[in-house]
């Protein structure tokens, strides 16, 4: 008897942890044109503001040591720079950063700083 009643205490308290849990929802892309165009379609406001974020990219992820700061362009959330290069042409860094709780992630070209071919010793 005394096994029913832990097993059903258990049972219970678990049913009221899944009713407490946070859903986690995927970042949205915004790599490509058509991504883009659905957000302002969608949300004209995180549309513009995004729109700042990535075109600031350059001056807010200096290349070095990935770090998390506020980008002080009206979006009052935190963008965080990738520390990984993609090899393409020009290279690109994944930058993300988050409006009104909606996270989002796009990649962007890196200008600032190119790197060049060099020879092999």
């Amino acid at each position: 008897m005394r096994n029913l009643a832990i097993a059903a205490f258990v049972c219970s308290t678990s049913v009221a942890w899944a009713a407490d849990s946070v859903e986690f929802t995927p970042p949205i892309r915004l790599d490509t044109s058509e991504q883009l165009a659905n957000l302002l379609a969608t949300n004209p406001d995180h549309y513009a503001r995004a729109q700042r974020i990535i075109a600031a990219a350059n001056t807010l992820c200096h290349p070095g040591q990935p770090k998390s700061q506020h980008a002080r362009l009206d979006s009052g959330d935190d963008v965080s720079c990738g520390h990984l290069f993609l090899t393409s042409n020009p290279p690109k860094r994944e930058v993300a950063f988050t409006l009104d709780r909606i996270a989002y992630v796009a990649l962007v070209p890196v200008t600032v700083d190119p790197p060049r071919p060099t020879k092999a010793e």
